[in-house]
């Protein structure tokens, strides 16, 4: 049992205890090493390249993923106030320094670092809170017992997963929303830099709060770092980055082509190696034990993550359509984001009914990946030239419903029946899969597969654009002599025209590649059904 009111005074109430835990999420969620939601305004006041940003980005993801198989220790510790002051001051410091630094390296290390510190602080927020409200100790959940659990019980506590989780990931998601919506508008209506300035605010704000309220706790164990789980840190690690780094700027670079996606790949396959060989060489308790590779739930819950993230990587269609046919900005498209909420509430409530009606898994995979088909479907008959704001909510309310189902289900599919030896190792692929791999993946296949469309269409369209054709002469003249009556001369007006004609092109273009690839992301999506359906599903214990 833990003591009544740890780890906070005497004076703090109960209720007040559990408000101080959950304003804690805020600055954690929020805080990110490189924002996507102001990447144009990075991009344009650093003079870098978008995918510069895009790796920051995932370097963070990369950062949360590596730190879960050293979970278990870490909580073991039990000094929630210590781990809140080391890592919340660390957070800003890194912010600090993303504000100030115009050096690429060192910002794709903060990003990584920040994922790194997010992810304990989230953990230490998490079972801290449980074991507040419940009086116990939270940690026996997730660690290892000898004492085998009945299956009533194993059933019922995979009935709570299943009906708990959605609400859990529904908190999670509305709260990393709403941070993006608030740093896009302190984008939109200072600079940058003020996003990194507030989170350093918010963060000084936290620590204020837990050096006040809080009580200092011995150490229960001295935990260590051992050389062999360094290296298994830096290994997993270097997999993760340079897999991301060869598929982020393979086209920038020209892939193979270039020497950075060479050295990228050979460090990707060194550090493959080393770490297959780690964790074969690693008995007693390896970094990740791949023997959950056995479980057949765990395979099937990393397909539907990486099937689920590429196919929700079509939502950077719909981002695309609103710069070029309804030119919106960033902040713009924050508010319009914000209509996800509505469907993360539906999602969380329809996934609860689902398990409460005990619904097959392959159901609520197959309604999942429904959702997002639809949403794809009604975008295809949107993609035009004069694009309607109010008929973008829909779409993104009805993919939200599916991304939260499967986001949640999936991951209490993978640990059902799972021997708790195997948890942690289970959050470290799962966190893999659904926050680096399917989205880099669905990314790089969408980024890649626009471009080369564009291109071609471009080519197409613009063949018989020229003074021989009466509808391209007609515009072209009209804009040079419009030009012209502004006050420009014969040759600027040309120019003017020639590039408002390049400009239609560029866009017809953009459309047509938008409608393809919307075409075949519905094809996708119904082949994401078919899969979750006819796979087989395994119940017993493994």
């Amino acid at each position: 049992m833990r003591k009544s009111n740890s780890p906070f005074h005497k004076w703090v109430s109960k209720p007040l205890g559990i408000f101080i835990f959950f304003l804690m999420f805020f600055p954690i969620l929020f805080i990110n090493g490189a924002y996507t939601s102001n990447i144009g305004d990075m991009v344009s006041g650093l003079g870098i390249m978008t995918e510069h940003i895009q790796f920051s980005s995932f370097a963070t993801a990369v950062g949360m993923a590596v730190f879960t198989p050293l979970t278990i220790r870490y909580l073991e510790i039990q000094r929630p106030k210590a781990v809140y002051l080391i890592g919340l001051s660390l957070l800003a410091l890194f912010s600090y320094f993303c504000a100030k630094t115009t050096s690429i390296p060192l910002l794709i290390f903060c990003s990584f670092f920040t994922g790194f510190v997010r992810m304990i602080l989230i953990f230490n927020t998490l079972f801290s809170l449980l074991g507040y409200i419940s009086g116990k100790d939270m940690l026996s959940a997730i660690k290892p017992s000898p004492i085998p659990v009945s299956p009533d019980v194993e059933d019922k506590m995979d009935r709570v997963k299943a009906q708990g989780l959605p609400f859990l990931y529904l908190f999670f998601l509305t709260i990393g929303q709403l941070g993006s919506f608030f740093t896009a508008w302190l984008a939109y209506e200072y600079e940058w830099q003020y996003v990194y300035y507030f989170m350093i605010g918010l963060v000084l704000t936290s620590l204020i709060i837990v050096e006040t309220t809080m009580i200092y706790q011995k150490r229960l164990i001295t935990s260590k770092l051992s050389f062999t789980k360094f290296a298994d840190f830096v290994t997993a690690s270097l997999v993760l980055l340079s897999f991301c780094f060869i598929l982020i700027y393979g086209k920038t670079f020209d892939w193979f082509d270039s020497l950075y996606i060479r050295v990228a790949f050979i460090i990707f396959l060194l550090s493959t190696g080393i770490f297959l060989l780690l964790q074969i060489n690693t008995k007693k308790h390896p970094y990740m034990d791949f023997k959950i590779l056995a479980s057949k739930n765990a395979i099937i819950a990393l397909l539907v993550f990486l099937l689920g993230m590429i196919l929700n990587s079509s939502s950077m269609l719909v981002s695309t359509f609103t710069s070029i046919s309804m030119s919106l900005d960033n902040w713009q498209n924050a508010i319009l984001n914000n209509y996800s909420l509505v469907g993360y509430v539906i999602g969380a409530i329809i996934a609860c009914l689902m398990s409460k009606w005990n619904m097959h898994f392959k159901y609520i995979f197959a309604f999942s990946f429904l959702c997002i088909t639809l949403s794809a479907v009604y975008m295809y008959f949107q993609y035009q030239s004069m694009g309607l704001y109010n008929n973008l909510i829909f779409p993104i309310i009805l993919r939200s419903v599916g991304m939260i189902i499967f986001y949640a289900m999936a991951g209490v599919w993978g640990m059902r029946k799972l021997n708790m030896v195997f948890v942690t190792s289970w959050i470290f692929l799962m966190l893999a899969f659904r926050s680096v791999i399917g989205p880099v993946v669905g990314s790089a296949i969408y980024s890649n597969v626009m471009n080369k469309k564009q291109q071609y269409y471009i080519t197409s369209l613009s063949e018989n654009v020229d003074m021989m054709n009466p509808e391209a002469a007609n515009i072209f003249s009209q804009t040079q002599m419009g030009a012209m009556m502004q006050g420009k001369s014969y040759e600027n007006a040309q120019i003017l025209a020639t590039r408002s004609a390049k400009g239609r092109v560029q866009v017809q273009a953009m459309l047509s590649s938008l409608k393809e690839i919307a075409g075949w992301t519905i094809f996708f999506g119904a082949g994401c059904i078919v899969i979750v359906l006819i796979i087989p599903y395994k119940q017993k214990k493994e």
